[in-house]
């Protein structure tokens, strides 16, 4: 059986990891980057199914993150609200689009633009 990234990642990154694998599913179904432009252009909340949402806020120290949950029942993960700076969601993003694009050749061209717009080479 193929391992996925989600297994790659350490267990406290999981939660963003599982939610990012849903947030970016519109790359295969027509190569859009709506809601991967709502996320790293930390313009609020973006949501889905099967119960996940990534919100940026500010915490209650002032600092700009990223709030991540999903629905335990349906991710397995725990704790199932969690909170990563910027630069850990840049940087889960592109692992993120990297890996796809390694395992889904057809999808390089976008994964690549995507790659080279938000810059996160």
């Amino acid at each position: 059986m193929q391992r996925s990234l989600i297994d790659e990642v350490e267990p406290s990154q999981q939660l963003l990891y599982w939610t990012l694998l849903f947030a970016l599913y519109p790359f295969f179904v027509e190569s859009s980057s709506f809601v991967l432009h709502r996320i790293l252009s930390q313009q609020g909340a973006v949501r889905g199914s099967p119960g996940w949402e990534i919100d940026f806020i500010e915490n209650d120290m002032g600092d700009h993150v990223y709030h991540v949950w999903a629905d335990p029942a349906n991710s397995g993960i725990e704790p199932a609200n969690q909170y990563f700076s910027v630069e850990m969601m840049r940087d889960a993003v592109r692992k993120s689009l990297l890996y796809m694009a390694k395992n889904f050749p057809e999808k390089t061209t976008a994964l690549s633009s995507a790659l080279v717009e938000y810059k996160l080479r």
